[in-house]
């Protein structure tokens, strides 16, 4: 299913992504400075079944023009934009159980390109919070306020993918790609969408949940594979 996003969004997600620039330098992030004149976003969201009418993009794709005559728009992205790879389950019952697998074919994707950027990130078809807690035990805390996404889960989150980073865990495009899903997370809960959050280790593995589906995982490759 596609969604339109409202040009307040790209404006409030370009400000964030400014914000972690700055709080980021170690992972040299240096998006340019959002103009004034009008921009447009596109942003591609995954195809929902009917109990995930609101499902976020797992690719986000930004850019802006100088052309201020034009009027703001949401246009869709193509399948050239999507970075796929091989090898990963199709969902999770066909993935082992001893961590989260990544499930389809999306691999973790980030590019910059002059006032473009592009971020992927990757499917959890299928996992369910029963599923999550059989696989890695009892949450340590499970969040349905929304005041957490929207105040707490970013920031949280910021500092969990810089520490994976500058332990060599993962690298600058996959930190990119992940810390971009986690804005883009923050920005849909201020939207009306409902998040339920499972936290484990200190807060330091963060798990988002959308209508018992998983969405996004804090990219510790000791507890979840992706590509």
């Amino acid at each position: 299913m596609m969604k339109k996003q409202t040009l307040p969004l790209l404006f409030t997600l370009l400000l964030s992504l400014l914000f972690l620039s700055a709080c980021v330098p170690d992972l040299k992030i240096n998006f340019k400075k959002v103009p004034t004149a009008t921009s447009s976003k596109k942003k591609t969201f995954k195809k929902s079944s009917s109990s995930r009418s609101s499902l976020p993009s797992r690719s986000t794709s930004s850019n802006s023009s100088s052309n201020s005559s034009s009027s703001p728009s949401t246009t869709t992205e193509t399948s050239s934009d999507i970075v796929t790879t091989e090898g990963l389950p199709k969902n999770a019952q066909e993935a082992p159980k001893d961590k989260i697998y990544a499930t389809g074919n999306l691999k973790v994707a980030y590019s910059r390109n002059d006032d473009k950027i592009f971020a992927q990130t990757p499917d959890y078809e299928g996992y369910t919070t029963a599923l999550v807690q059989t696989i890695l035990g009892n949450p340590e805390k499970q969040i349905t306020d929304p005041a957490y996404i929207s105040e707490s889960f970013q920031n949280i989150e910021l500092e969990n993918i810089k520490n994976l980073y500058r332990k060599g865990k993962i690298t600058e495009e996959q930190a990119h790609a992940f810390l971009l899903g986690a804005v883009d997370l923050k920005q849909a809960s201020k939207f009306g969408v409902d998040y339920t959050i499972y936290t484990y280790k200190n807060n330091t593995i963060q798990l988002v949940f959308e209508n018992d589906q998983l969405l996004y995982i804090t990219p510790n490759p000791d507890i979840v594979f992706f590509k």
